[in-house]
């Protein structure tokens, strides 16, 4: 798993994706440039099984006249298609992501023969009305021999119980928007020792004892930004962070404790 002993692990959330659009190869480059331990982005089948790298469950394209929303899960969202985004365009109209930005939608093959082995890679797997059943199977087909820094997470823990069924060996990281009755135990059930928790549901306490009880804890969401010289001295594995400068920017104004 990622090693956070000498300082707090800073995973670029979906890419630096608060100076670049969003899971594209522009954030996730850029990310790498900035001296990010880890990029975090999100993963969803396209109509024929292609793995692409998307948030939400749709796109819009714009064909010269209107917007057009899209779902890459339409029969139309093939291999093929994949193959013809020409950086931008789907069938000579623009993609526009979700977050308004015109972008291109990578392949998770892209992404991983780009940066594969350079730093730790986070493959969300997207979960409910949109979740494909293969999508478990693809996505370990695509890691093949690439899995040495990489994990698995989901919101969906029974997606991770079924991809530590097919490979015991690969890192899962469980992810919660919400305080656990009891965090070990919904852990063993997956079984799995890391675990994202977004601000709003933990306190240092909290992150104490999940610590002492063995579990590794990385915080995330928009909250973490509102005092994160404090969240720096929690006892957290690490950080989910738009910006991945901002730890580092901190320590070179002096700003940590």
């Amino acid at each position: 798993m990622p090693d956070s002993t000498s300082h707090t692990f800073v995973f670029a959330h979906r890419g630096a994706s608060a100076l670049a659009p969003e899971n594209s190869m522009e954030a996730f480059l850029l990310a790498l440039e900035l001296g990010a331990d880890g990029l975090e982005l999100d993963v969803q089948l396209t109509a024929d099984g292609v793995p692409v790298v998307l948030h939400d469950p749709f796109f819009w394209v714009h064909n010269g006249e209107h917007f057009l929303r899209r779902d890459p899960r339409e029969s139309g969202m093939t291999q093929r298609w994949v193959g013809d985004c020409l950086y931008g365009e789907f069938a000579g109209q623009q993609i526009i992501h979700p977050s308004g930005e015109g972008a291109a939608i990578p392949r998770l093959e892209e992404v991983l023969e780009a940066l594969s082995g350079r730093l730790w890679i986070d493959i969300e797997l997207k979960a409910g009305a949109i979740y494909d059943p293969r999508l478990v199977r693809v996505v370990l087909d695509a890691l093949d021999d690439r899995k040495e820094m990489v994990l698995l997470s989901s919101f969906d823990h029974k997606i991770l119980n079924e991809v530590g069924h097919h490979d015991p060996e690969i890192n899962l990281l469980a992810i919660l928007h919400a305080r656990p009755v009891d965090l070990a135990q919904l852990m063993a059930q997956i079984p799995a020792t890391m675990a994202s928790i977004d601000r709003p549901f933990m306190t240092r306490e909290d992150a104490s004892r999940w610590r002492d009880e063995g579990l590794v804890i990385y915080m995330g969401g928009a909250d973490v930004v509102d005092d994160l010289v404090e969240l720096l001295e929690w006892p957290l594995a690490g950080l989910f962070l738009d910006d991945p400068r901002l730890v580092r920017d901190l320590a070179t104004r002096g700003e940590l404790r």
